[in-house]
């Protein structure tokens, strides 16, 4: 018989978890209330980069912004998985200019490149006692 998990991951871990990872959700509390959005990212040195639209809602991103970024990876039929989730602050990207950007999700224009800065890291690891049907 299999045994459960829940497990909480370290800085490191969650750290190493989102660098091999490439779509997240990013989530603040716009002018047109709390928002969550799906986003490809790119992690360089400890800054998460996304691109976005600067018209858009999500365009308040290039100020100074408290976000949580959220980024999981499950498997149904084993019942396992992670989460990890980054709080941090926003700000418009004007660092190195060889840095690889991420390729934006969605179509249209995302002209404007903002970097989450983290403050904290927490994950989870969990397992159910046994795979799913």
């Amino acid at each position: 018989m299999d045994s459960g998990h829940f497990t909480r991951l370290s800085g490191d871990e969650c750290r190493q978890l989102i660098r091999g990872h490439s779509v997240g959700r990013v989530c603040w509390l716009s002018g047109e209330g709390l928002q969550v959005l799906p986003v490809t990212y790119c992690v360089t040195g400890e800054k998460v980069l996304i691109r976005v639209d600067p018209e858009s809602v999500m365009g308040e991103l290039s100020g100074t912004v408290r976000v949580a970024f959220e980024v999981d990876d499950i498997d149904v039929p084993t019942a396992t998985g992670w989460s990890v989730l980054v709080r941090g602050e926003t700000r418009e990207y004007t660092g190195r200019a060889d840095v690889v950007l991420p390729e934006p999700w969605a179509p249209g224009s995302r002209t404007l490149t903002v970097a989450i800065t983290p403050i904290t890291y927490s994950g989870r690891a969990v397992s159910a006692d046994h795979p799913r049907s």
